[in-house]
């Protein structure tokens, strides 16, 4: 019972503080450091018209899957408030992911962030993510510059004005295009859910 009133207690702080007046302006500044494991979602194979998703979620009586296997993610990120809602900025990060268990897929993104806080009440914040940008993706001898998309959702707790730590899960897309008539049936997609766990500073 105790356990539940201060559920429902930090439930209404929260909701109440989401009413009051946004905690950050224009010129408010956000650092975070993400680390965690990326479970591969899908993949979209254009040769043969093909989507396998990961091992549990094809078809029944279906052995295809993605041969991928859960890896790792990290980023670093900045980002300006642009008013008290919205902010603008940069991230670097770096993706593995293991194909038929001895092979490595890794990527190295470098994206333009938005941010959109519409809950934040100086303990809590709600931020949700667009990033977007390019992609240096390598795969045993082959490397390619492409680019991908991620969406992202999370929340962060706040132990001062300055330091907090939270979790982020995400939708991370990173497409493989070819242009050229004798590869366009090469191309592809691959979808990956990051989910992390979040240092941030804010000043």
């Amino acid at each position: 019972m105790k356990k539940l009133f201060l559920i429902v207690l930090l439930a209404v702080s929260l909701i109440s503080g989401a009413t009051a007046a946004p905690y950050y302006d224009a010129g408010s500044q956000m650092f975070s450091i993400n680390v965690g494991p990326t479970i591969p979602f899908f993949t979209y194979n254009g040769k043969d018209n093909q989507t396998l998703f990961w091992p549990g979620l094809n078809e029944p009586g279906k052995l295809e899957n993605t041969n991928e296997y859960v890896g790792g993610i990290g980023s670093i990120s900045y980002q300006v408030f642009l008013n008290e809602y919205w902010a603008l900025g940069g991230e670097l990060g770096y993706q593995f992911n293991y194909v038929a268990g001895t092979d490595i897929f890794a990527s190295v993104p470098i994206n333009l962030k938005v941010s959109y806080y519409p809950v934040q009440t100086g303990v809590f914040d709600l931020p949700i993510s667009l990033a977007a940008g390019l992609n240096y993706i390598s795969f045993k001898d082959n490397s390619k510059l492409t680019f991908s998309a991620k969406l992202e959702i999370g929340g962060m707790f706040y132990f001062n004005d300055e330091w907090g730590l939270g979790a982020i899960a995400g939708l991370n897309f990173i497409p493989e295009i070819y242009l050229t008539e004798d590869r366009k049936i090469y191309s592809g997609i691959e979808a990956y859910i990051p989910i992390t766990v979040s240092v941030a500073y804010r000043h």
